[in-house]
């Protein structure tokens, strides 16, 4: 039987910070590269034990997770939001400290049967549909963004549309805007080269912007995603692109046991605060988990509640109670449980 070890790291771009081994030890501790040369020296420490390592998601992604695992190390990546640190650790923080907890909370974790707070590992085909689906969200925002930066501009420089023109970006509003780029423009030489770089900017994103989305839709034609996108895109408001980001980004239809679990997930839940004497109070939406859910969420529930008359009932009322925003967030749960189901019952 293969004597058991545990490892801390502490992951980055260029280096992996690791304090390795087994429980009631003083543990070691070296520094590699984050690079196959590297991992193959961490490897060659552990050579021959049983090893089970710990580490904080970030933006480096599964790449260590992948790779030591294909080395036969049992890999938990933990998300470091879910980690409670001291006042004192966080401002006295280095590379081994880190590392030297990492491993401290993996032991403890194992020898008191407590499990750590580990993210799920999305396998290798759902982080490639994610690049593509968060692309084209990340262009949508970037076309709003132009959009706003070209409206403050010829509102600041007292160009505002004639009142027939009541709905923005339409046809007749972009020939509007085009034509102070022109000779008859009264803007002044250097505002209208710059609105023409915005006009340039907008026209590209449009464009880049069209393709995606056409990609998007061919990805959920595909046999893994046909099914649930059709059974998701029959939720009045939900078009492909949010059915698809709600599938790929939060993966395993079926890692969620019930409806409180996925709330929680979607960060919809409020938060609470209970102490002493006093009761349970609920604040604000947690806002844990993906954004991206809840962004293309509250858009389809608004786009959603023009044709549902039931839910925009109860929208109107719940709104004139509690208030819009805890009416749309209310919404929106309930449009993400709605999605899990029909996901669910595909599944």
């Amino acid at each position: 039987m293969k004597q058991v070890t545990y490892v801390g790291l502490d992951v980055h771009k260029n280096s992996i910070t690791a304090v390795y081994g087994p429980a009631r030890s003083k543990p070691m501790s070296v520094k590699v590269g984050n690079s196959p040369k590297g991992w193959d020296r961490l490897q060659g420490k552990l050579a021959g034990l049983e090893v089970h390592a710990v580490y904080e998601a970030s933006s480096c992604g599964f790449e260590v997770y992948d790779e030591m695992g294909e080395r036969g190390w049992s890999v938990t990546v933990v998300a470091p939001t879910h980690l409670e640190k001291s006042a004192h650790a966080r401002k006295t923080k280095t590379d081994l400290r880190d590392a030297l907890d990492l491993w401290s909370r993996l032991v403890a974790a194992k020898e008191l049967s407590t499990p750590l707070p580990a993210v799920w590992i999305p396998p290798v085909e759902v982080r490639q549909d994610r690049e593509l689906v968060r692309r084209r969200l990340t262009l949508g925002e970037r076309v709003a963004q132009i959009k706003n930066s070209i409206k403050s501009l010829l509102q600041v420089h007292k160009m505002r549309p004639p009142e027939e023109l009541k709905a923005k970006w339409t046809q007749k509003h972009v020939r509007w805007v085009k034509s102070h780029c022109g000779p008859p423009s009264a803007l002044a030489a250097p505002v209208k080269n710059a609105l023409e770089s915005m006009v340039r900017e907008l026209e590209f994103l449009l464009e880049e912007q069209r393709k995606l989305q056409e990609q998007v839709e061919e990805l959920a034609r595909e046999a893994r995603h046909r099914a649930k996108v059709e059974a998701l895109v029959q939720v009045p408001g939900v078009a492909e692109l949010t059915a698809m980001t709600f599938l790929v980004e939060r993966g395993d239809v079926n890692r969620f046991g019930n409806r409180k679990q996925l709330g929680s997930y979607l960060g919809l839940t409020p938060t609470s605060h209970e102490s002493g004497e006093a009761s349970d109070r609920k604040g604000h939406i947690t806002r844990m988990g993906p954004g991206r859910i809840r962004k293309v969420l509250n858009q389809a529930a608004w786009c959603g509640l023009r044709y549902r008359p039931e839910a925009a009932k109860h929208f109107r009322s719940l709104a004139k109670r509690r208030g819009t925003k805890k009416a749309i967030v209310a919404e929106m749960r309930r449009l993400g449980i709605e999605l899990w189901h029909r996901a669910v019952n595909v599944a």
